[in-house]
């Protein structure tokens, strides 16, 4: 025998989590049944009609976001009568075409950095036959210059965001492959071009057989190093007596030593006799990424 389903006025509450909140979006269907007094085929009724009609609820106007039966409670009425809610979810954002949510962290904590060169020098003891200049070259012997390891000032960052499934595609994570390990070609943060180091990207996703895909999880991670120069966030660098050396952030700066006799005590010192800076990373727009520069 068929049973009667009547919706009531209970039905259609709808909870949408919009903008990227990883919380799960919900709806509901009220009915009362009528018919049988019978558990088994009560039952066996509500699984035939969630599986056949009644299995997902569509957000209107988002193509894909459909909310799924998750759930069903009833409640016996008497006379055949049963009350029946039937509870929908889904887990993750409205989906669309940009980044949403976004939580930033730092690190200040500095890098280790190899020098061969200091700021300052002071020998002991001073004066005519005593400690020669080396230049301001850290630990000299016979065979060159050692330097020595120190921490050097480096900010990192990292910014994570919650996107839609349809943001992720093939193309945007070659694209993320393609700027990982280039420095900006123009301001981004707040950084002059040249100045922050994109490290990568890592991402981390949810998906159900009956869900769906759920959003993305993005993490963006940057290093920041000050150019030095003419105009630029820290000053020319000077090496020895070699001045005006101008260097961006991620550059990397080398000496070339000559030998070079004290006039005092015809003592043999390393000199600096040339700077180099070399460019080890390629530069890119970091617009590519999709999370805006300012």
């Amino acid at each position: 025998m068929a049973l009667t389903w009547i919706e009531d006025g209970d039905s259609r509450q709808a909870t949408i989590v919009r903008k990227g909140k990883k919380a799960a979006s919900s709806y509901v269907k009220s009915y009362k049944i009528f018919g049988t007094a019978d558990d088994p085929v009560l039952h066996a009724e509500i699984n035939t009609q969630i599986t056949t009609n009644l299995k997902y609820w569509a957000y209107p106007g988002v193509p894909g976001m459909n909310l799924m039966a998750e759930s069903y409670s009833v409640s016996f009425l008497g006379d055949d009568a049963w009350q029946l809610t039937i509870n929908y979810s889904k887990d993750g954002a409205e989906d669309g075409a940009a980044p949403l949510n976004r939580s930033r962290s730092f690190d200040t904590t500095g890098g280790t950095q190899h020098i061969t060169q200091a700021q300052s020098e002071t020998g002991y003891p001073s004066g005519f036959g005593g400690a020669n200049s080396q230049f301001m070259a850290i630990g000299v012997d016979a065979n060159g210059v050692n330097g020595v390891d120190i921490v050097a000032p480096q900010l990192q960052w990292q910014e994570s965001y919650d996107v839609p499934n349809a943001y992720v595609t093939s193309n945007y994570i070659k694209s993320l492959a393609s700027v990982t390990g280039t420095t900006n070609n123009a301001s981004f943060r707040g950084f002059a071009a040249g100045e922050v180091l994109f490290v990568g990207c890592s991402g981390s996703q949810e998906w159900d057989d009956q869900k769906g895909r759920g959003p993305w999880s993005l993490s963006y991670r940057f290093v920041a190093s000050p150019n030095a120069g003419t105009g630029q966030t820290l000053p020319a660098r000077s090496v020895g007596d070699i001045t005006g050396i101008e260097k961006k952030g991620h550059e990397y700066l080398w000496v070339r030593y000559e030998d070079s006799v004290s006039g005092a005590s015809n003592a043999l010192l390393k000199k600096p006799k040339a700077v180099y800076v070399n460019k080890v990373y390629r530069e890119s727009n970091f617009s590519a990424l999709g999370i805006g520069t300012t």
